[in-house]
């Protein structure tokens, strides 16, 4: 197992490095994906933050904070990004680290606010280091999708595992899922006449 850049498991499948990725986007039409996780962004603070006693926040209540973020776009933060403008609500993201650990750790610090994936804080709110606050208008999920080359010959390791993932699924339920995903349709070419 190894860790990477979303933007670039899909040349590490292709170039057969690996035979997964887990993303939480759709790669294209040269893979297939699996949709084995939903999950949904955290509002998190440090538990001597001042909003850390509130049972649900409002958007409103959030453009005053400082934001910490992670230094690599992604199609998640373009959706916070959008909802904070759609709600003319100032988005102060100041200060960006290289990974969610660096950004809890700093969170947990009292060095500002952030909204990270909900499955990466489970055991930072178990320990009482962060605390999670609804935020009524931000309700953003994110998918995990399993995904290979569409044609790959897959190993028997790799053939166990998605049958431990399935079955995963069945037993557990939400937010656990076994959906085989349909390939994202080919836009059709259209044909110029040359005169």
């Amino acid at each position: 197992m190894q860790r990477s850049l979303a933007t670039k498991i899909p040349d590490e499948l292709l170039l057969r490095n690996v035979e997964f990725g887990i993303m939480s986007y759709r790669p294209g039409d040269h893979f297939h994906s699996i949709r084995v996780y939903t999950d949904e962004l955290a509002f998190v603070v440090a538990p001597g933050h001042p909003l850390a006693r509130r049972k649900s926040l409002s958007i409103d209540d959030l453009g005053e904070e400082n934001f910490v973020a992670h230094n690599v776009p992604s199609p998640l933060r373009r959706k916070v990004i959008e909802v904070f403008a759609t709600h003319k609500t100032p988005l102060k993201m100041d200060v960006e680290l290289p990974s969610l650990e660096a950004i809890k750790r700093f969170v947990a610090g009292g060095n500002g606010v952030a909204l990270v994936p909900g499955l990466t804080v489970q055991p930072e709110l178990a320990a009482g280091v962060l605390v999670r606050i609804p935020v009524k208008e931000l309700h953003i999920q994110r998918t995990l999708r399993l995904v290979h080359r569409k044609r790959a010959n897959l190993s028997h390791a790799a053939l166990a595992f998605i049958e431990v993932i399935r079955s995963l699924a069945e037993k557990t339920g939400e937010p656990f899922e076994f959906e085989e995903e349909k390939p994202i349709p080919v836009r059709a070419h259209t044909k110029r006449s040359v005169l």
